[in-house]
């Protein structure tokens, strides 16, 4: 069976883009959200990776979100808020790292969690 032509990278911008979007995900999902829509019709590979960037991106900001409140508004937990705050980034880190690895080989990019926010192309 055939992979469809745009499921696989061209080498060069494709996978500089996709890289990008991976990495930006670290921060959040402005990076990969930016890339999405200024590459989503002309590079359909580096807007789905994008898209994908950007999912987890949100779900970085939404756990982040959560555990921020928890540290803000239960005192009792305070500590535990910090701990997930670290936790959230150091996983954030490393998994965006390993998608960035993937991508800059050709290869898609999967997170094992992802809230779909942006729809793949």
């Amino acid at each position: 069976m055939r992979e469809p032509a745009d499921a696989v990278a061209t080498p060069g911008r494709d996978t500089a883009l996709a890289s990008v979007a991976h990495l930006g995900a670290m921060a959040g999902p402005l990076v990969p959200w930016i890339v999405y829509v200024s590459r989503r019709r002309s590079e359909p590979w580096a807007a789905r990776e994008a898209a994908t960037a950007t999912n987890f991106g949100f779900l970085v900001l939404a756990g982040f979100v959560v555990a921020t409140l928890v540290r803000e508004l239960v005192p009792l937990l305070a500590f535990l808020g910090t701990l997930a705050q670290l936790v959230i980034l150091i996983v954030a880190v490393a998994l965006c790292l390993q998608a960035f690895r993937s991508v800059r080989r050709g290869h898609p990019a999967t997170y094992p969690y992802e809230i779909k926010v942006v729809r793949q192309a």
